[in-house]
């Protein structure tokens, strides 16, 4: 198996939730950061200066995305 194979097998892996469950693995994550106390993500919201912004849920989604978006983006540039 060649490099450039192995290495679409890990983006691809991440792009696509191939082999894992997204939601599971924020979850998991979560429920290892004390500060929250075991409330879950979509129980807090985020706010600034008085003002709601959104839900820790909605955040924690698309920041994953982001994370994995630019994560997949590092690998690709070893190809």
């Amino acid at each position: 198996m060649g490099e450039n194979t192995k290495l679409r097998e890990i983006i691809d892996f991440f792009e696509q939730e191939q082999g894992y469950d997204k939601d599971e693995v924020i979850s998991e994550i979560l429920g290892e950061i004390k500060g929250l106390k075991g409330y879950d993500a979509d129980e807090i919201g985020l706010e600034w200066d008085g003002e709601e912004i959104m839900i820790l849920d909605d955040f924690v989604q698309e920041f994953y995305a982001k994370l994995i978006e630019k994560v997949c983006n590092v690998i690709k540039s070893f190809k």
